[in-house]
């Protein structure tokens, strides 16, 4: 991607480890972009991104003036808030000035929905924020409705798949059967992958239960560990979780990668696999269900309305009915590669999203809210 000719200096307050995180900042930095990441946790930072790490800590006045002193000092165009976790609360710290943008992450709003202080927090992160960027109609819908944010304030952003995975499957640099090999999974084997974090969230082990329940000698299944989380206490219970995996796992026919694989690797893997599974209770337009569409692997996802939203929008998936286990070992039971469909997502993906659209179309965006109330009014009267 090639600079652009009215360059922007982005804060983003965000978790520098997650993979959302860093692949923004590379792809705002690859467009000629400054990127400043502000971070409660350390990580190696992505190319041309600066990261700033709190000093003290979420809950120590500390951390909330390192902020503001951060702020005055990168003096940004614009501020994105990404997770409304840990990083929402410390954005409450932000002070006025730079245009806020917030993109929610769904797994979070679906724990505000227990949660008293959790939904607290996300009220007041989108209270603040001069536009919000959720990526799927459905928790647009959940902002509007259940946290009073204005539609005018409200724009669906799908992330898309990034421009270096498109080039990557367009110039077939990918070959699968290396890859297998490199990840010791048979050569001959239906590979099913469970493309998202290894946690309750994504109701992994239902994936791994329907597995084992659908009993096909012929398949292999690939887990997929994911980040670990930063805090010790969660850090033990995701460990907890995989080793409850791993206990239900049919032997010789299961493979738990526990490493944290870079956007590529992910992708390579996708194009060594037949089938892709994707079943969280809630979830919103997923990047990891896109790469795996334009990848060619069949997908099976469970029957929520972001997923029903891409199917209406022209994806081939196969959508499973509550209880998901139930329906996911009966769907494994049938499944094959799926040709027409393969080419039907590949096509989709190109066509609507293509990661350099959505990373233009965010530029577009910041510029809206950097001009001032009389451009980003469209999205609220007067910017902070």
């Amino acid at each position: 991607m090639s600079g652009v000719a009215d360059p922007l200096t982005v804060l983003l307050v965000a978790p520098a480890g997650s993979v959302h995180t860093r692949r923004w900042a590379a792809t705002l930095a690859r467009a000629g972009h400054r990127v400043v990441i502000a971070s409660l946790n350390r990580a190696a930072p992505p190319p041309a991104a600066e990261l700033r790490v709190a000093p003290a800590g979420l809950f120590r006045p500390l951390a909330w003036a390192w902020l503001r002193r951060l702020v005055r000092q990168v003096r940004p165009d614009v501020v994105h808030v990404h997770s409304l976790g840990a990083h929402g609360l410390l954005a409450l710290a932000l002070p006025a000035g730079a245009p806020r943008v917030l993109t929610p992450w769904g797994s979070e709003l679906r724990a505000a929905r227990r949660s008293a202080a959790r939904a607290a927090v996300v009220r007041l992160a989108t209270a603040r924020a001069d536009l919000v960027l959720p990526t799927s109609a459905e928790v647009a819908a959940e902002l509007t409705g259940r946290y009073a944010v204005p539609a005018a304030r409200v724009r669906v952003l799908s992330w898309g798949v990034a421009e270096e995975l498109i080039s990557a499957s367009a110039l077939a640099l990918v070959r699968p059967q290396p890859i297998r090999a490199a990840f010791g999974i048979p050569a001959d084997a239906t590979v099913v992958l469970s493309v998202r974090t290894a946690s309750a969230t994504y109701r992994v082990r239902e994936v791994v239960t329907a597995f084992a329940e659908a009993g096909r000698a012929d398949q292999f299944l690939v887990v997929l560990a994911g980040h670990l989380p930063s805090s010790a206490a969660a850090r033990r219970a995701a460990r907890g979780y995989l080793d409850e995996l791993r206990a239900l796992c049919v032997p010789g026919r299961m493979l738990v990668i526990d490493r944290v694989l870079s956007p590529g690797e992910a992708f390579g893997l996708m194009c060594a696999c037949d089938v892709a599974v994707s079943v969280p209770a809630a979830d919103q337009r997923s990047s990891s269900v896109l790469e795996a569409a334009l990848a060619g692997c069949r997908l099976l996802l469970s029957d929520i309305a972001p997923y029903r939203e891409l199917v209406r929008d022209g994806l081939a998936a196969d959508l499973l009915a509550e209880p998901v286990g139930r329906s996911l070992a009966g769907a494994l039971r049938r499944v094959r590669p799926d040709p027409a469909g393969r080419a039907v997502n590949r096509a989709f993906i190109l066509a609507r999203e293509h990661g350099a659209e959505k990373a233009a179309a965010l530029g577009q965006v910041y510029r809206e809210l950097r001009n001032g109330p009389g451009a980003a009014g469209v999205f609220r009267s007067g910017c902070r």
